[in-house]
This record gives structure tokens, sequence and C-alpha cells, in this order.
């Protein structure tokens, strides 16, 4: 999916803003001083500066278009001038230098509204609008893409009203207004159609085919990158023709069609490179590093998401590393490695939140909720493999889990930390990984080296998930959940409001369940009789406001499984 900008539809799956240090404004100095001697027809250069963009050659294109700026007096039309600035702009955005294309549309504003030139105002106000939804602020992209929008309808321009047309449907996309979209597209389809304007038209498609294969329609889906890709070509278009591949390979792999889908990465991941496309380059090793991974080559797969975490990296691209963390995260899944797993998933999470930070988009929040519901598997699948070592403990952490949030509910905790809550309950016990299971499963009393071991595993644990940035609460539970109200708790003796709240709550949860349900060294007890002793330990070991609220949490969590 990528906005159309004022020739073509340009990749742009994510974005930030970037400052490379190369990353030089045509203007950076006063163009006065550097003043090139004036030669050339403004429109023969702006025609070949346009090829060589649609070619992929960026840098030639560059060149040429600030060429058109110093042409031969008589040929420099105020229109000319703008689409000049307007192409170096894009050239700059493709390769992520997005202050310096800002600069450039700036300046074309500045001519245009001097000249009251509408519709090259309109064009750079929906370049600029490509920008600023890229970097998240979609509501100052519809702004901008209304103001395009009336520029070109006061200068009668259909080819820029077509443009806008599919930049909001580009904009229903990204907010799951998935109908809406593909009236928007159509439109736009009709409109290219219409002019006659192949090159257009190929990106139109390409966009109703993500619709389609968002929507799980397959045929239509691959109907629509069929004709898109015959445009292309015919168009000369080899930029779009990288997207179209990127996004038919996605619709192979959603398929299962993993040989196809193998076949057309390989083939544009030449052209990618030939163009010296690195966005598209990257996308393309994110679908081969899945195709490995789904084909049971796990080493290929994590040498093509290191190659494009790399690429992704270096362009700031905010939301291919998220993605590709995601992915890579499945694969450390397969290979048992949960801890690694871990780490990606949370890194994942942190982007998405990174992206959601900036606007509210239903399509950044549909693939956060995707990680988060992950992220709680794996945790839930390591605990378990912790607890398939107890013989007594088989759903200890998934309990606790529960009925922790239920008291955190209570309390009014948001969803953002109950849902590191339940990361750090899910992951509790996880210093018992090291402890023999002849120890945890012990019926007798354990001896005081046997003790010893059983109460390091606090800080075994945080000393096992030290590496993972996890944020608020997370490791205060895993560290904290055996102190005790009075002082007398592990491992550091902490007492009162010292004690971590999250903690105190994880603390309530885990020993109403260990008195609960039967272990190696005891029957469980009877719910009432459990209470009871619970009751008995207020201000010695619980939080006595604390217990108050686990009182209301346990009993409305009974009376629901009782339902």
């Amino acid at each position: 999916m990528g906005p159309e900008t004022t020739d073509r539809a340009e990749s742009s799956l994510s974005g930030s803003r970037t400052r490379p240090e190369m990353a030089i404004p045509l203007f950076e100095v006063n163009p006065l001083d550097v003043a090139p001697p004036r030669s050339g027809d403004a429109g023969a250069l702006l025609d070949r500066a346009t090829r060589a963009e649609r070619e992929g050659h960026r840098a030639i294109a560059r060149q040429l278009f600030e060429q058109v700026l110093w042409a031969s007096p008589e040929t420099l039309t105020p229109g000319r001038c703008c689409a000049a600035l307007l192409g170096a702009a894009r050239t700059y955005q493709l390769d992520g230098h997005s202050d310096a294309a800002l600069d450039c549309l700036e300046a074309a504003e500045f001519v245009a509204e001097a000249n009251s030139a509408f519709e090259a105002l309109g064009a750079a106000r929906n370049v600029r609008a490509v920008l600023e939804w890229q970097q998240g602020d979609l509501d100052e992209a519809e702004r901008l893409y209304l103001s395009a929008q009336l520029c070109a309808e006061r200068a009668d321009d259909r080819r820029l009203v077509a443009m806008v047309a599919q930049n909001r449907g580009i904009i229903a996309t990204v907010r799951g207004e998935f109908s809406q979209a593909l009236v928007h597209y159509r439109a736009s389809l009709d409109a290219y159609r219409a002019l006659g304007q192949l090159a257009q038209q190929c990106g139109v498609l390409n966009n109703i085919g993500m619709v389609h294969t968002d929507l799980g329609q397959w045929r239509e889906a691959e109907r629509a990158f069929q004709q898109a890709i015959a445009a292309s070509d015919d168009a000369g278009d080899v930029v779009t023709r990288v997207l179209i591949d990127v996004n038919l390979a996605e619709l192979s792999i959603a398929r299962e069609d993993y040989d196809r889908a193998r076949s057309v990465c390989t083939s544009s991941l030449r052209r990618a490179r030939d163009i010296g496309d690195e966005r598209g380059e990257a996308e393309l090793l994110k679908h081969l590093g899945v195709i490995a991974r789904e084909t049971g080559d796990h080493e290929g797969a994590s040498l093509h998401f290191d190659r494009a975490d790399a690429i992704a990296l270096a362009r700031q691209n905010v939301l291919l590393q998220a993605e590709v963390a995601r992915e890579r995260s499945e694969l450390l899944t397969r290979q048992g490695r949960f801890r690694e797993t871990v780490q990606n998933l949370n890194r994942a999470h942190q982007l998405f939140a990174r992206l959601r930070a900036q606007h509210d988009l239903r399509d950044i929040d549909r693939r956060n909720m995707r990680v988060e519901g992950t992220f709680l598997d794996v945790v839930r699948q390591w605990g378990e493999s912790i607890e398939s070592k107890d013989a007594y403990t088989q759903g200890h952490c998934v309990r606790v889990a529960d009925l922790g949030c239920a008291i955190a509910r209570q309390l009014g905790w948001d969803d953002r930390r109950l849902f590191w809550f339940r990361v750090g309950a899910l992951l509790h016990d996880v210093g018992k990984i090291d402890i023999p299971p002849e120890i945890l499963n012990k019926p007798d009393r354990l001896t005081s080296e046997e003790w010893a071991m059983m109460r390091s595993h606090p800080e075994a644990g945080v000393e096992l998930l030290r590496g993972i940035d996890f944020p608020e609460d997370v490791l205060p539970i895993v560290l904290s959940h055996h102190e005790k109200w009075d002082g007398s708790g592990y491992p550091h003796g902490l007492a009162g409001e010292s004690i971590p709240v999250s903690a105190r709550i994880l603390g309530l949860a885990d020993v109403y369940d260990a008195l609960a349900t039967d272990r190696s060294y005891k029957p469980g007890f009877p719910h009432e009789e459990a209470m009871d002793i619970m009751r008995r330990n207020i201000r010695t070991h619980f939080d006595p406001a604390l217990f108050a609220e686990f009182e209301v949490a346990v009993a409305t969590s009974r009376a629901r499984w009782a339902a």
C-alpha cells in the first residue's frame, strides 16, 4: 500500500521522520550564491527526470530535477518549477530523507501560492499529506488531502482529483474501513482509466489487491495484483512492480503457496537491488524469512530476518522493525527458545506502542493485539514448561494470573497495566526452572539446603529476565511476590508499602492458590478454610487494604465460575 504523490504510486508501508547526516536539502545554502548558468529546456529536462524516476534511478532523477530549476528562463514556468521541486521531494521521500523532502515541498508551496498555481499547490499538499500520515498524524494528513482536493477542483485538475481519491482510500484502509477504501480506490481507478494514465492505474490496482487480501478474498486479490503487474510492466514502472511483488508474495504466503511466494520474492529481490529500493528489499527479505520458517529452514529464516531488520533499523522504519521482531518470535517459539521469544515480542510490542502513540490507528492496534496475544501464549507456555517439572502445580501460573488480574481490575487498573501484570504473573515462578524436580515434588519437609534453593527462585527469575526490557510491574512481581507485610518474607525482607503493589497483589493470589490446591506436601483446603487461614494472617502476611479487594475479587470470580 502506498500513497499516490504526483506521478505514481509510492511504497510507504511505514515511515518515521529521519535526519540522516547526508540528507542535504536543495536549499541548504542560498541558491543564488551557487546558481549555475541557466541553460536547457525546462520541459525536456523535466521529462527526462520523470522518466529516470519511474525507472528507479532516483539519484539521476534528483540531479535532473535540480537542473530544471536552472533551465532557460523562457521555458521555466511556475508549473515546471513546482513540478521539479515535487519530483525532488519524491526522490528524497523514497530514500527516507523526510526533512529534505519537506524543504522541497515548502519551496514548491511558496512558488505555487505566489503564482496562484492551484494545480501545483494541490500537488504539493498531497505529497506533504503523504509524509504526515507516514509519521502517524492521520488528522493532519486528512486536512491536507481536503485542501489538495479543493485546489484540484479549483484548477479542474482531474488527475489530482483521482490521486487524492486514492490517498483517501489509503486512509480508510489504515483505519480498517475496507468497504469505504474500495469505494475510493475504484473511483480513483475509473478516473485514471478515463485519463488513459497507465502508470497510475497499477498503484491503485495494487492497493485494491491488498484490501482483498486483508478481507481473505483471494481470487479478487489475485485478479487485482495481476492487472497491476501488467500495468506496471507496460508503463515500465519498476519501483511499483517491486511493491506489487511484495504484496503478491504476502498473498501467496497467506494461501500457504510457499513455492510461488519464494519464486516471487527471489525474482523481485533482484529488481529491488538493481534500483536501490532498500525498503522493498527489506520487505521481501522478511517474506523470505517467513517462507523459510514455514518450510522448516530455521537457519535460513534467521538469516533473512537479520538482513531485513538491519535495513529497517538503518532506515528507522519502525513498523518493519516491529513486524520482523514478531515474525522472528514465531521462529524462536518453534525452537523452544522462550527467553529470546519474549525479548522479540517485547520489542515488537514497544515498537507498535510507539506507532500507536503517534496516532490511534486501527491497523496498528490490530497488529499490536496480535502481538499481545502471542506474547501471553508464549509466556504461558514458558510457565507451563516450568510447571511440568512439578506434578502438583499444573495450571498454577494461569490461575494466579487470572485471580491477580481480577484484584487489579477491582483497583481500576487500565488494560495496558493489566497486560503487563498478567505477563509478570505468568512468569512469577520462572526462577524455578533450575530447581531439581525431586525438590519441587518432595512430599517431606525440605532440608535447610533445599529450602535455601527454593527461596532463591525470585532472584534467579529476575536474573533470567534481566536482559529483557520489561516495563513497569513485571520484574517487581517476580522478585517480591514472597515478601510479607510485616517484613518476614524473602528475598529482601521488605515490609508494608515498600513492597511493590503488584507484588502484594500477586502474593495474595499465589498464597490462595497454594492453599486451595493439592501440593506434594499437603492436600488442598476447601475455599472457606483457605480464606480463614489467610484472614488470620492479615497485617502479618498481607496488606489489609488489599485484602478487602482480594475478598471481593475471589467472591466475584467464584460466582462467575459457578454460573
